[in-house]
């Protein structure tokens, strides 16, 4: 799968509904160009180990450079998130809180991708309200730290309904389909 709008490509290596592992886990290549997810937080541990390049794990404000190998667990509820400082692609694998967080991803992905380009040829990504949905399927699991819980509530109280009423599904395992990502997934142009 890839996210056009942030130049990331990714691919799960297990998944817990076929008896690999119990809990999924996602390798990803972030471009130079790739902005880093929002600072969130999960109920659960997330593990983040390097393969190839160096990724930059932010843990509560501390940013920590991971090299090939090398490996970081985030405690459940301390916010993060990731980048790439470097001028080269980087990949890893996340070991993700659970499917829900995957197919999110590939929900909010895949979205991108149906959207397509704007008037100035760039993707940008799913919009406001089915962004909304997705988050509003991911919460109690995955949490945007940037939105205060009273400020959350009120959106999935407002906002949210006006989303789900507007036609906005939220996770959609349409998109965990392999033949969609063989229709829609551009190759990186890496050199």
């Amino acid at each position: 799968m890839s996210d056009p709008a942030s130049k990331t490509w990714a691919t799960l290596l297990e998944r817990p509904d076929s008896g690999e592992t119990d809990r999924p886990v996602l390798v990803q290549w972030v471009s130079p160009d790739s902005p880093e997810p929002p600072v969130h937080h999960h109920p659960k541990t997330e593990t983040f180990r390097t393969i190839e390049g160096e990724v930059t794990v932010v843990r509560e404000g501390d940013s920590i450079r991971l090299g090939p190998g090398e490996s970081l667990t985030v405690e459940p509820g301390r916010e993060h998130t990731f980048r790439n400082d470097t001028d080269d692609v980087v990949a890893f694998e996340a070991e993700l809180p659970s499917l829900r967080t995957a197919k999110g991803l590939y929900t909010a992905w895949g979205v991108a991708h149906e959207r397509g380009r704007d008037e100035d040829g760039d993707y940008p990504g799913p919009g406001l309200v089915e962004s909304l949905a997705v988050a509003a399927d991911l919460s109690g699991e995955t949490t945007m730290a940037a939105v205060p819980l009273p400020g959350r509530r009120l959106l999935w109280a407002t906002v949210g309904r006006v989303a789900r009423l507007s036609g906005a599904t939220g996770i959609d395992d349409a998109y965990l389909d392999d033949s969609f990502w063989n229709q829609h997934v551009e190759q990186p142009a890496w050199e």
